[in-house]
């Protein structure tokens, strides 16, 4: 397995042999513009596609993660507060259930239960 410093810490990488391969300026711009839908790197799009696992892309993905974000911080805060303010039970349960309300949301968007 081939090792790559990076700042003075040492990578195991997991594909170090590079392919590389040649596409007309057509073919170039529908993989970019597949890729760039995917919001996958360019490597994991290709890799999926060629070994015919699924590519899914999600509508609204990244403004469903964003609120799964911020949702996640209101809750970490209202954990941290917690141990300096142990009155703070409702800020958790409420911080709690906005998570548990944008984690749903994402699993209705991507087809989970």
């Amino acid at each position: 397995m081939e090792e790559k410093i990076i700042e003075k810490k040492t990578v195991k990488r997991n594909r170090p042999i590079t392919y590389s391969f040649r596409v007309s300026e057509r073919e170039r711009r529908i993989i970019d513009e597949k890729v760039k839908t995917s919001g996958l790197s360019r490597t994991d799009f290709l890799i999926r596609a060629l070994t015919n696992k699924p590519v899914s892309v999600i509508a609204n993905g990244g403004e469903i993660l964003q609120e799964l974000k911020r949702q996640g911080n209101n809750l970490n805060q209202a954990v941290r507060n917690c141990y300096f303010y142990p009155d703070e039970k409702e800020s958790i349960l409420s911080a709690a259930a906005e998570c548990k309300r944008a984690y749903r949301a994402l699993l209705s968007v991507i087809g989970g239960d």
